[in-house]
């Protein structure tokens, strides 16, 4: 029997008889996995009034209100299963991502903690803190517990490039390319690790290397504009304005109108000597400022500077 012939034949019998309690908490948990999210919270809801101290209730109420993006009512729902149940891990450590979610970073660290204290070989519990941690700057600390992560679960690659942001962050890049490095071997189709090190390798002044890693990121995602945006401009340094410009050309067509594209764009025509397309694409990237992350004042003073240096040289002529 399949879930949906399952789902229904639950259905059909809560619709005869509504006290078969079993029969309704195996539809509420059926209606989470089958992402039928508000029938799970009605049935729920139904029990809670019924069992108003049974712990699993308010775990699973707390998973339902996650999935329908009411953080606080999740809170106090995985609040609940804690006060009744006591120090299961589990349990604890959806508290923790719950006081996370609303913003309370100090309880989840000490509810993360807690689950630590009950099982030291939690990764994920480590890997938690140690994004908390990332998140104060506190580099020495997040490594700690992303080491203690990748050491109860290697494969997790999530930890190991969270040890590279870490790394990078102290200036240790040799160890970030390491880590970056073992997210590809755990993980080849994770964009983000390809351009961390295509970074690395751009402040370096390693430009084909760069090249490579970016080409990389675009091939496993299409979508990475920054990626994109990164490549075009190792082009632009390389004084190959060519490329640059077919590269731009085949970016805009995907993404289409991007101040930061168009700006690049000018710069490389800039470089060519073409300079009607130098001020239009200087146009171009003012026109769309939502998606201009250079610095606005300082693009319009030099279209400006542009137009008034033209300006006198047409009077000198």
């Amino acid at each position: 029997m399949n879930d949906i012939q399952r789902f229904e034949n639950l259905k059909k019998t809560i619709e005869n008889d509504p006290a078969n309690f079993q029969a309704r908490r195996e539809l509420a948990v059926l209606c989470l996995d089958l992402g039928f999210d508000q029938a799970a919270m009605k049935h729920l809801s139904y029990l809670i009034n019924v069992f108003p101290n049974d712990a699993n209730l308010y775990f699973n109420a707390g998973i339902c209100w996650e999935k329908l993006k009411h953080p606080k009512y999740a809170l106090n729902a995985y609040k609940k299963a804690v006060e009744l149940k006591g120090d299961d891990p589990d349990f604890l450590y959806n508290l923790a991502l719950a006081y996370e979610a609303v913003g309370m970073d100090d309880e989840a660290m000490l509810n993360f903690k807690k689950v630590i204290c009950i099982n030291n070989d939690d990764s994920n519990a480590f890997f938690s803190i140690g994004v908390l941690y990332a998140k104060r700057n506190e580099s020495e600390n997040a490594i700690k517990c992303f080491k203690k992560a990748i050491v109860n679960n290697y494969s997790d690659y999530f930890a190991h490039f969270y040890l590279a942001q870490e790394y990078k962050k102290i200036n240790e890049v040799q160890k970030a390319l390491e880590e970056y490095s073992k997210v590809i071997e755990l993980s080849p189709d994770y964009s983000w690790a390809y351009y961390n090190i295509a970074q690395i390798y751009w402040e370096r002044k390693d430009t084909e290397n760069a090249i490579f890693m970016l080409r990389k990121t675009i091939e496993k995602n299409k979508k990475d504009i920054d990626a994109c945006k990164l490549l075009a401009n190792i082009y632009i340094s390389k004084d190959e304005e060519k490329q640059a410009l077919r590269f731009i050309g085949a970016v805009l067509k995907q993404f289409g109108a991007n101040g930061d594209i168009y700006y690049l764009a000018a710069k490389a025509y800039q470089k060519t000597g073409n300079i009607e397309l130098y001020e239009k694409n200087l146009e171009f990237a003012l026109n769309n400022p939502q998606t201009l992350t250079y610095n606005h004042s300082a693009v319009q003073k030099e279209l400006a500077q542009f137009r008034k240096n033209a300006k006198n040289a047409a009077k000198i002529i």
